[in-house]
């Protein structure tokens, strides 16, 4: 899995992929909370899914949940909590962070150097109401212990979610 290091600003801290491996398994996926197409959501979905079946099994120390935003120009701390809340995320179990670059700037580097993925604002629809939107890969990645990507669903919103809750069982408790 890529280090980098990007800040959470829901929790306040700093959060390094790095710091995990050795220790806990991570799920990580990007997003924006703007997603008119429902992509965003069921990426979410899998990743909370996977958090819920963690703690409810026992593992929740085994394992990191990792979404991060490319739309930090709207996706502040209040609206990253507020998603949060909508979307089911256990924010309390302190194995979630939603991952905020400082700039969009920022996440396109970070996103295109550690990822291979590009970016890029496109104008909304008009039907949208918004001002711009982004297409998306809907990736999830899950990385071992130590590091190594294990998993990656390229097709992330189609994946049975029950895969995905395995594959993160399997893998953080191996």
């Amino acid at each position: 899995m890529p280090h980098s290091t990007v800040p959470d600003p829901v929790s306040g801290k700093e959060v390094s992929i790095s710091d995990y491996e050795g220790e806990r398994a991570v799920l990580w996926t990007s997003f924006y909370t703007n997603c008119p197409d429902g992509v965003c959501p069921a990426l979410i979905l899998r990743l909370r899914r996977a958090q819920a079946a963690a703690t409810e099994d026992g593992y929740a120390e085994e394992a990191e949940f990792l979404a991060l935003t490319f739309d930090p120009e709207r996706d502040t701390a209040k609206v990253l909590r507020e998603y949060a809340g909508n979307q089911g995320v256990d924010l309390d179990a302190s194995n979630w962070h939603f991952l905020r670059p400082e700039s969009y700037e920022r996440g396109q580097k970070l996103l295109d150097e550690q990822f291979g993925l590009a970016i890029k604002k496109a104008p909304a629809d008009e039907y949208e109401n918004l001002e711009y939107q982004f297409p998306h890969y809907g990736l999830i990645l899950l990385a071992n212990k130590q590091g190594i990507v294990e998993r990656a669903y390229p097709k992330g919103p189609q994946t049975d979610i029950e895969r995905v809750v395995n594959d993160v069982e399997r893998v953080a408790t191996a």
